[in-house]
């Protein structure tokens, strides 16, 4: 029963709330043309369904020597079958928005997984 439930409620997640789409990319080993050791990004899921919203009411901001930077919080949800790591760059597509953050420690419950996500901006 609760394996029909759990499937149920994905499918319903799935339907409703994942709205956005994100691509997640990681950054590999490498070796380059010389054989020094390196990391190159790669695309490990691309327009994944999942849902971007709010996490923190608070906009943090701080002047540094030569910007004044803004920093948001937000939360993504996805479907726990995605296996995110802490520092994942997360491209998501919002509306008509794009944003490019960084991952968090995900959160992952049965039915789905939570991730906070960090995004910077110069103003």
């Amino acid at each position: 029963m609760a394996m029909i439930q759990n499937t149920y409620l994905k499918d319903l997640l799935s339907s409703i709330m994942y709205t956005d789409t994100v691509t997640v990319t990681r950054q590999m080993p490498t070796i380059d043309e010389e054989g020094a050791d390196g990391y190159k990004p790669v695309d490990v899921y691309v327009n994944i369904p999942c849902k971007l919203s709010q996490y923190g009411k608070e906009l943090e901001s701080n002047q540094e020597d030569r910007a004044f930077k803004l920093r948001t919080d937000l939360r993504l949800c996805m479907d726990p079958k995605y296996k995110v790591l802490p520092n994942d760059i997360m491209t998501v597509c919002h509306e008509d928005q794009t944003f490019v953050l960084y991952a968090a420690q995900p959160f992952c419950y049965e039915d789905h997984q939570e991730i906070s996500v960090r995004r910077r901006e110069e103003a």
